[in-house]
């Protein structure tokens, strides 16, 4: 194999790698994240649940409050996993254009040792039929 072919053949590992690398880091960020808003909405409810509780202990007015309160976390629970959505389709979005770049390379890796590979193979063809080491030479640079 010639040191060209080889390089080619290396990048377009490489390319297959960070595609592959890509895809655990997507998979990775996914499960971080829903963790991390699970965990929030957690919270999020347990507060709830301590004021649910103590609005039914307190007097009309302070029930009121209370209860306007409870609505708002309970809102913002919502919202957090709203806005967790949206940036998950957005890092979705973003990650899947560089899978996408990543994926075309090695395509076109693959079509250059393909090429390297069909450039020696005919070099060494002329090879059966007389051509000198130096002809060679000169089909393969």
């Amino acid at each position: 194999m010639t040191n060209p072919q080889s390089t080619t053949e290396n990048a377009r590992h490489d390319a297959q790698e960070l595609h592959k690398k890509i895809s655990a880091n997507i998979a990775k960020a996914e499960r971080s994240t829903w963790a991390d808003v699970k965990a929030v909405q957690a919270d999020i409810n347990t507060l709830g649940s301590t004021m649910k509780t103590l609005a039914n202990d307190q007097a009309e007015d302070v029930k009121i409050g209370l209860k306007a309160a409870i609505t708002k976390l309970e809102a913002a629970g919502h919202l957090v996993e709203d806005k967790a959505v949206a940036a998950k389709d957005g890092v979705k979005h973003a990650n899947a254009a560089m899978l996408d770049s990543a994926h075309k390379a090695a395509q076109s890796l693959s079509g250059a040792v393909a090429a390297a590979r069909s450039k020696a193979a005919h070099a060494i063809a002329p090879k059966a039929n007389g051509a000198k080491p130096a002809d060679i030479k000169k089909v393969i640079a």
